[in-house]
Formats: C-alpha cells, structure tokens, sequence
C-alpha cells in the first residue's frame, strides 16, 4: 500500500514537472503595446470680425433745397438761388437758380478775406494785427470802411480774380465798375465752394478768424442795416455762423443774401442769395421764410 502511493506521489510529481516546463518554454510574456498618444487638436485662431463702419446718416441736402421752393413761388419776379453744402460728403446741391449770377453786395467780403489769408499763409502776403481786426469788422459788422481797407490794400479786383481761379468758381467776376466790389459777380454754388474752402483748407487759426467774425454777426450793421433776418432771424438764429449782403437799389430792384452755418458745429452750409424788384422788408421776409424752411428739412 506504501509503495503505491509512492508511485502515485511520483507520477503526480512528473506530470507537475512536464506542465511547468512546457509553460517555459513558450518564451516571456511580451510586454503590453504602449497606449496611443492623445490627439491634440489646436483649434484655429479666432479672426476678428473687421471694424463696422456706421452707414453715414443720408444727407438732407435735396430736402432742404426742395423746401425752399415755395417761399419763392410766393413772390413774383424774384430771383432765388439756393445752395446747400454737406460738410460730411463735400457735395453741394442747388436749386435751379443755384448757377445764376447775382450781385454779391456784402457777401464780396467773405472772397476778399479767404483770398487776404489764402496768400498768407503762402507767405504771399503779410498782414498786422489791425488787418485782422479789418477782417473781424468786415464779417461781423458788415463794416465797408473795414473791407474798402482790405480791398485797397490787396489787390481788389485782382484779389477777386485769384480765389475764383484757385476755387474754380465758374460764375465769380470782379466788379464792372472798378471799386464798387459789392457788385462783385458770383453765385449761390460759387458761394458755398468759398465756405468749404474756408472751413476745410484754411490753417486752423485762420479759419477760427473767418467764424469768430461770422458767429459774432451783430443784428445791426456799421451801416446801421438791420441784418437780422434769414440765417440771422432772431427767433431761430440759434447758433448760427453767417454773412449778411444787402444792396440797393440798381435795375430798381435789391440784392439781399444771407449765406453761412445754421449751426457754426453742424454739417451744412446754407446760401441764399436773392435779387428782389420789392423793398427791404419784403425780401427779409422772403428770406425768413427760406431759411425756416431750411432747418425744418435740416432737423429731419
């Protein structure tokens, strides 16, 4: 019985013994694949959407143009040109009459003086504090002994010549009769071009001298004119820039103009020039009504 079991024992030893090595002989275990590296996905840079530029407000030019329309057909045998300068685009729109060559009383003042700084600061010319008050007296008090200074002084008819020839005003003519600049020859259109030229390429100080004497317009002239009326209406002047002409009384009939900024901040510039066969107060009223008419279309 013993040495059965021993001989069990043994046989049971053997096959633990085969089973081992054929389990070695397979070899070591070969190592686990390593894991695949992550992905990494850059994403792509964000682009800024470009700057959006606001739409420019329309322009209310032809509105403002078309509503000056009925304070003419009111009146009979008038002659009305208007134009409207938009600052923001630099384009001018006029009436039908925009072109039409008017006497250009006082308003010859404003030619003289862009001509008088335009020289200087070429060094063309030089001027003394008194010339620049000349200038101030000219454009705020309607001043003619001021401007026959300034006329005398530089050039004069020649004066008038130069600024239509370096602004391209095609409808600007010295007067006919030598000196009497108030019949100086321009229109409406050529009147806003002297205006852009003044406020967009005139040095910064020269242009301040040109609106300092506008904004300071008085409502009596040195001439004792009441020039309170269309730009200068007192009831809707406001802020308003602007050069008063009045002329009496050639080919029986008045020239009466009021030409300038409704707002000296805002975005136009408004001429009305005007030749009447009434009197003074008729053609204020013209004017009154033109110019009301004016900022209503303005203010949209």
């Amino acid at each position: 019985m013993i040495a059965g079991r021993r001989r069990r024992l043994a046989a049971s030893v053997l096959v633990a013994t085969a089973l081992v090595a054929g389990c070695s002989s397979a070899g070591p275990r070969p190592a686990a694949a390593p894991a695949p590296a992550p992905v990494v996905t850059t994403p792509p840079p964000r682009v800024a959407p470009p700057p959006t530029t606001p739409a420019p407000t329309p322009s209310l030019a032809r509105a403002a143009v078309d509503a000056t329309a009925a304070a003419g057909r009111e009146r009979d045998d008038v002659t009305l040109g208007v134009a409207v300068l938009d600052r923001s685009t630099g384009q001018t729109t006029t009436n039908d009459q925009g072109d039409t060559q008017l006497r250009a009383a006082s308003v010859a003042k404003l030619f003289t003086v862009a001509d008088i700084l335009s020289r200087r600061e070429a060094g063309q010319v030089t001027t003394t504090p008194a010339d620049d008050d000349r200038i101030r007296r000219a454009l705020s008090l309607s001043d003619d002994e001021a401007m026959n200074g300034l006329w005398s002084r530089f050039g004069g008819e020649e004066g008038v010549v130069r600024i239509a020839a370096q602004l391209g005003l095609t409808q600007t003519r010295p007067p006919a009769r030598v000196g009497q600049w108030g019949e100086v020859e321009t229109s409406a259109r050529d009147v806003a071009t002297v205006y852009g030229f003044v406020l967009t390429r005139l040095s910064p100080a020269d242009r301040d001298l040109v609106l300092s004497g506008l904004e300071g317009a008085q409502e009596t002239a040195a001439d004792g004119f009441d020039q309170a009326f269309g730009l200068l209406d007192p009831a809707r002047r406001g802020a308003a820039a602007a050069k008063q002409g009045w002329l009496c009384c050639l080919q029986s009939s008045i020239d009466l103009h009021s030409t300038g900024l409704p707002d000296v901040d805002g975005r136009y510039v408004v001429v009305l020039m005007s030749n009447q066969p009434r009197g003074y107060d008729a053609g204020k009223s013209l004017l009154d009504d033109a110019a009301g008419a004016v900022r209503d279309a303005l203010a949209g």
